[in-house]
C-alpha cells in the first residue's frame, strides 16, 4: 500500500511539472504536443527539460525500490513505470536514442520479476538517468 501510494506521488509530481512545462510557453508549437496527445503515441509527445528530469528521477527512485523488493513485490511495483515513462519518452527519445533504448532494455528487466534481471535493469536505468542528465540536466 505505501508504495502505491508513492508511485502515486511520483506520478502527480510528474504530471504537475509536465503541466506547467506547458502552460509556460506562448507558442502554438507549445499546445500542439498537448491536442495530440489522446491521438498519438507517447513516443510522439514532447516536454521540457525540466519535466523530463522530474520523471527520470522519480523513474530512478522507483526502480531502485524495484530492484530491492522480493521478486512478486517488484514484480508488482513494476506496474509504476509506464505512467512516469510515458509524459516523458519522447523527449528523451529525440534527445537521446541510447538513453531510450537503455531504459526500455532495462524497464524489460524490471519488469521480468526475476530479481537477478530486476537489478541488472535498474542499474542500466540509474547509468542511463546519469549519462543523460549530465547532458540535459533540466
Amino acid at each position: 500500500m505505501r508504495n502505491s501510494k508513492i508511485v502515486a506521488g511520483l506520478v502527480a509530481a510528474v504530471a504537475l511539472v509536465s503541466l506547467a512545462g506547458c502552460s509556460s510557453s506562448s507558442t502554438s508549437e507549445a499546445s500542439a504536443p498537448a491536442a495530440s496527445a489522446s491521438a498519438g503515441k507517447a513516443e510522439d509527445l514532447r516536454t521540457t527539460d525540466a519535466a523530463v528530469a522530474v520523471g527520470m528521477k522519480a523513474i530512478d527512485a522507483l526502480v531502485a525500490q524495484i530492484a530491492a523488493a522480493p521478486a512478486a513485490e517488484g514484480k508488482a511495483l513494476s506496474e509504476g513505470i509506464e505512467p512516469l515513462w510515458q509524459p516523458i519518452e519522447g523527449t528523451v527519445q529525440e534527445n537521446s536514442q541510447e538513453t531510450y533504448d537503455a531504459y526500455e532494455g532495462g524497464f524489460t528487466l524490471l519488469e521480468s520479476g526475476d530479481a537477478t534481471k530486476a537489478a541488472e535493469g535498474a542499474k542500466a536505468v540509474t547509468e542511463a538517468t546519469a549519462a543523460y542528465l549530465a547532458k540535459f540536466p533540466g
